[in-house]
């Protein structure tokens, strides 16, 4: 097999391990974050959030996000979810680039029903 392909699996395997773990750390933490006030946003889009998210959670899509930054509360904590992980992953580098510091990668929106 080629070394270089044996190298890329390797890494992409790490890769996914390392994001589920990080995910993994954040739902711990939930319950706490909403007892301070957390907002849940989905950053889905309008069609996909229609058909079915976390009842109380926020539909922010992606690409609105910093048109729409004005209605987030730099106070509490910020809960962000999508259908992989990928769109909140993004979602909360802007946030942070935009001097929010409380700001949470759950993943999916599928992770937070049970809270």
């Amino acid at each position: 097999m080629n070394e270089n392909l044996i190298y890329f699996i390797i890494a992409f395997v790490a890769f996914i391990a390392y994001k589920k773990y990080t995910q993994y750390q954040v739902l711990k933490l939930v319950p706490s974050l909403l007892t301070q006030g957390g907002q849940i946003i989905d950053v889905r889009t309008v069609d996909e959030f229609v058909l079915a998210h976390k009842e109380g959670s926020i539909n922010i899509p992606l690409g609105s996000l910093e048109n729409r930054i004005i209605e987030l509360d730099n106070t509490k904590p910020i809960i962000l979810c999508c259908a992989s992980g990928s769109r909140s992953g993004s979602a909360k580098n802007i946030l942070i680039e935009k001097g929010f510091d409380n700001v949470h990668n759950a993943g999916t929106w599928k992770s937070l029903r049970k809270f």
